[in-house]
C-alpha cells in the first residue's frame, strides 16, 4: 500500500490497458471518515496493490466508481478509527506514513505466529491494530508489526468469514507452504513469492534462526551479495533478506541461481 503522490500511477492509462482495479473506502460508524483506497490486481499473481488516494480528485482517479468493500460488520472496527491524517493506529513512535511503499499485507491462518516471528527473528515491533484480537466471529482479525527505523508495516489478516465450502485459509496455507521442503534443505517453488528486505548484515538474523531451530537457506549472488531465505511457520509466508555482509560461518546453498537486484529503495 503506497501513498498516492499524483505521479505514482496513471489510472486513466491503466484502465485503457484493461488493468483490473477498484476504488473503495473503509465502511464504519458515522464517526469514521472514509479512507479511499485504489486496489489494483497484479495479473498472473495472487497479489494486489493498494494505493492511498485520500484527497485525490476525480481527474486523478480516472472517474472510477466506488465499489462495495463488504458488510460493515466484517470490519468490526471501533468508532475511534479516523482518517489517515491522524494515523491513530500507527503507534506512538510511528506518527507519519512514509512515502511510497509503506506496508505489506498477507492473508494468514495464524496471524499471531506470523507477527511474533517478525518480532523475534527480524526485530520488528508489535503495534496496535483497529481490528479485534483474539478473533471474533464474523469479524476480520489482524496482527500488525512495524520496523521503526524504516517506518515500514507488515500486517497479517485472518478473514474467516470469506471462507467457503471449497476455500479454507488454513488449507491454502498448507498447500502453498514450503516449510517442510526448507527443513529438508530444498528450495520450494513457493519461496519465489517472498518479501525481500535489505539489511546491513545477515549475522544476527542467522543466529536468531539457529537459536530457535528454524529452517533457512543461505545463498549468494554472482556479485557476492548474500541471500537468506526463511519461511514463517503455519503461514506459508517467505521472507528473503539480502546483505553484502556475513561473518558467521555457514554453508552456502547452490541449489538455484540468484540474481543481484542492486540497491533497493522504496
Amino acid at each position: 500500500w503506497g501513498q498516492f503522490d499524483g505521479v505514482f500511477m496513471n489510472v486513466t492509462a491503466a484502465l485503457e490497458d484493461g488493468v483490473l482495479m477498484g476504488l473503495y473506502g473503509v465502511i464504519g460508524s458515522e464517526e469514521q471518515q472514509d479512507v479511499p483506497l485504489l486496489r489494483v490486481y497484479i495479473p498472473g499473481t495472487l497479489w494486489t496493490m493498494e494505493i492511498n488516494v485520500h484527497g485525490a480528485g476525480p481527474e486523478a482517479l480516472g472517474g472510477l466508481d466506488v465499489m462495495e468493500s463488504g458488510p460493515s460488520s466484517v470490519l468490526c472496527m471501533p468508532s475511534t478509527v479516523t482518517s489517515p491524517e491522524t494515523n491513530s493506529f500507527l503507534g506512538e513512535e510511528l506518527t507519519e506514513l512514509r512515502n511510497g511503499w509503506w506496508k505489506a499485507t498477507y492473508m494468514a491462518s495464524r496471524p499471531e505466529i506470523a507477527a511474533q516471528f517478525m518480532v523475534d527473528i527480524l526485530g520488528a515491533k508489535h503495534i496496535e491494530s483497529p481490528y479485534p484480537w483474539p478473533p471474533s466471529e464474523g469479524c476480520i482479525a489482524t496482527k500488525w508489526v512495524a520496523f521503526e527505523s524504516d517506518n515500514f508495516h507488515v500486517h497479517f489478516v485472518l478473514a474467516e468469514e470469506f471462507e467457503t465450502a471449497n476455500f479454507s485459509i488454513a488449507e491454502v496455507d498448507q498447500a502453498m507452504s514450503g516449510f517442510e521442503a526448507l527443513e529438508s534443505g530444498s528450495f520450494h517453488a513457493s519461496m519465489y513469492n517472498s518479501l525481500v528486505l535489505e539489511v546491513d548484515s545477515l549475522d544476527e538474523y542467522l543466529l536468531r534462526l539457529k537459536a530457535q531451530s528454524m529452517p533457512y537457506m543461505l545463498m549468494q549472488t554472482t556479485s557476492k551479495q548474500y541471500v537468506l531465505f526463511m519461511i514463517i511457520p503455519q503461514n506459508a509466508i517467505t521472507v528473503q533478506l539480502r546483505s553484502q555482509h556475513l561473518s558467521v560461518e555457514e554453508p552456502i546453498s547452490e541449489s538455484i541461481c540468484t540474481e543481484d537486484f542492486g540497491q533497493m529503495a522504496f
